[in-house]
């Protein structure tokens, strides 16, 4: 199973786009896949086995709560009082609440696309 861990990796990460979550999506693909040897009936390839392993487990991490406390904590960051202090860190900021209204906006269009792969995916999952 080895050879197929930079490919399980792979498919995680662009499904997450977390190298941290995509790491730890590989492991668990490769410890289903090590318990459930014995279901393996070899009507596919082992490669497609571990990919439906793996886009199962990306698709419950996207859907779970633990991915939405984590986009809500972004939000938090901008609802943090902003200390009085000079026009350099007024800008400053400005210029930080812009930075993270842009990175929250990529997070949305990313959310929306990750909903549209799972709906497209789905039928190809058991």
């Amino acid at each position: 199973m080895i050879t197929y861990q930079h490919r399980v990796f792979g498919v995680a990460l662009r499904m997450l786009g977390s190298r941290a979550e995509a790491e730890e999506v590989a492991q668990e693909t490769f410890l289903r896949a090590h318990r459930g040897l014995g279901e393996f009936r070899g009507e596919a390839r082992l490669a497609t086995w571990l990919y439906a392993i793996a886009s199962r487990l990306c698709l419950t991490r996207l859907a779970s709560g633990a991915r939405r406390h984590e986009r809500s904590d972004d939000a938090a960051l901008l609802r943090m009082p902003s200390p009085a202090g000079d026009a350099a860190g007024a800008l400053e900021r400005q210029e930080l609440s812009a930075a993270l209204h842009d990175a929250i906006a990529v997070r949305s269009r990313l959310h929306r696309a990750r909903l549209d792969l799972k709906s497209k995916l789905e039928r190809f999952l058991p």
